[in-house]
């Protein structure tokens, strides 16, 4: 285990555990039980990555150096497992156009690997200077010269900047494509693993969870064998629903129809919004009270797009159902406490010593659109949902992170909660709570749990006039008095 941690120290977001044999014994063996010991009494027995090692979580994020173009310094690869550096653009006869920024790929490959993380080249895209890139795919794939010329152009490329892998973004094959589509794939499958590097793709996602439309029903069983796994696009929609949860739930439960297995499912997240295509951070500079709802008023074009709350519940409900998470674009996040990117590493970090069966227990709360962050290290305690299938929610901290005062008088076994003109009574184990000396009853009980106080949630911040929304899908409350 101490390998694990070590192994996670270097490389946050390498999880590959490194098998280490110890042949001698003695004083080697003596430093590694003390340094055992101590890691083991530090941060527990499991590694802080067991829930992402169980589904082999990717958090990706596309570079697009022609669109936005952020400084690679700013780029988190210590928080992601995949950068996607888009886009290479073929040729008609196979070949490509140059790279424009040739140096700055190889200063991204060389922070990248520092810190763990993989870097993919991405071919193609939806057009290039305007023209669409569909009719230069069908020519390059109906060949077999050409696609082989294609396919060693674009192996060279991987060699030359010590890529990891290819994405292949052929938007979008279709039933008189998909013979040559799957032939491109197998052969440049194929050609990468036989050089060790990968290959994936980006797919469309779908509005039903068991039907879609051409151009991602015509991807075979045969192409989605070879990728190691999928980008799933599963944004641009229209203006008014651009991205919205259920059309994420709906593209995972298509691909788990198809046969992808969920560690191979990685779902897209947009950072932009439409139709006025104002990037989050741009949004954020607006207004930061813009990070946290999924519509804004901009002109001359409104703004819908997804706030943070948002993408922590796609997040959590990738984390339960597929094997990743993908933005588009990384350049358009924040750097600061406001950060997409950010915001998805802590979670991972604070769920991370999870099994998956544990993290479908877990509980999210967003206070007044920020999350109220439970942790088991600090010692207050956390959420938890009890028999009657009622959210508990340690009563101290709760109550004061809405400015509430708590008094606990020992002798009764009961707690006195003041906020404004509210004052609230409930004992220790009892389904009464007594609201400005009224009596009301409750479907379940507070509890004392390893010397924390827990409260049914409902019923205590309903009492002091929050609005409280549940979202089952990933586990979520919302609470509101504003």
């Amino acid at each position: 285990m101490f390998f694990t941690f070590f192994s996670k120290i270097i490389s946050r977001r390498n999880y590959t555990i490194k098998t280490h044999t110890i042949k001698s014994v003695g004083i080697m063996t003596l430093i590694i039980i003390l340094m055992l010991s101590i890691f083991t009494s530090c941060f527990g027995e499991e590694a802080a990555s067991k829930l992402m090692k169980e589904n082999n979580f990717k958090v990706v994020g596309y570079y697009s150096y022609d669109y936005f173009n952020e400084p690679v310094e700013k780029l988190q690869t210590d928080k992601l497992t995949h950068i996607m550096y888009g886009f290479l653009i073929p040729k008609n006869d196979g070949t490509f156009f140059d790279l424009k920024k040739p140096e700055q790929l190889k200063e991204l490959v060389v922070k990248a690997h520092n810190d763990g993380a993989k870097v993919f080249i991405s071919i193609g895209g939806w057009s290039n200077e305007g023209k669409p890139l569909e009719p230069v795919f069908k020519e390059i794939a109906a060949s077999d010269e050409k696609r082989k010329f294609f396919i060693d152009n674009v192996c060279d490329l991987v060699e030359e900047y010590n890529l990891d892998g290819v994405e292949l973004d052929w938007e979008h094959p279709n039933k008189s494509t998909a013979a040559d589509y799957e032939k491109m794939v197998i052969e440049m499958s194929d050609s990468l693993n036989a050089k060790g590097k990968e290959l994936t793709a980006a797919l469309n996602g779908s509005w039903y969870d068991n039907w879609a439309a051409e151009d991602t029903s015509v991807i075979t069983e045969k192409c989605l064998e070879k990728f190691s796994f999928i980008n799933v696009m599963a944004y641009d929609m229209n203006n008014d629903a651009h991205s919205p949860v259920w059309f994420f739930e709906n593209s995972i439960s298509y691909w788990l129809f198809r046969g992808m297995p969920p560690e191979k499912i990685v779902m897209g997240m947009p950072l932009y919004a439409k139709p006025s295509w104002l990037q989050y951070k741009n949004l954020v500079s607006l207004n930061s009270e813009y990070a946290y709802s999924d519509y804004a008023s901009t002109t001359p074009l409104e703004s819908n797009y997804n706030s943070i709350n948002t993408l922590r519940e796609k997040t959590i409900i990738a984390l339960n159902r597929a094997g990743g998470v993908m933005l588009f674009d990384v350049n358009e996040d924040t750097n600061d406490e406001l950060s997409i990117v950010s915001m998805i590493d802590d979670l991972l970090l604070r769920v991370g010593d999870f099994s998956r069966e544990e993290f479908k227990k877990y509980n999210t709360i967003v206070l007044n659109n920020k999350e109220l962050v439970f942790i088991n290290s600090d010692g207050f305690g956390t959420p938890f949902t009890d028999k009657r299938n009622r959210i508990m929610i340690p009563l101290r901290k709760s109550m004061e992170a809405i400015g509430a005062s708590v008094d606990y008088n020992e002798k009764n076994s009961e707690v006195t909660i003041k906020k404004d003109e509210t004052t609230i009574r409930i004992g220790i184990n009892s389904n009464v709570i007594f609201v400005n000396g009224e009596r009301k009853e409750m479907d379940t009980s507070s509890v004392l749990k390893e010397q924390r106080i827990y409260i049914p949630l409902r019923n205590i911040f309903e009492a002091f006039g929050y609005t409280v929304e549940y979202h089952e899908n990933s586990r979520t409350v919302f609470l509101s008095d504003i």
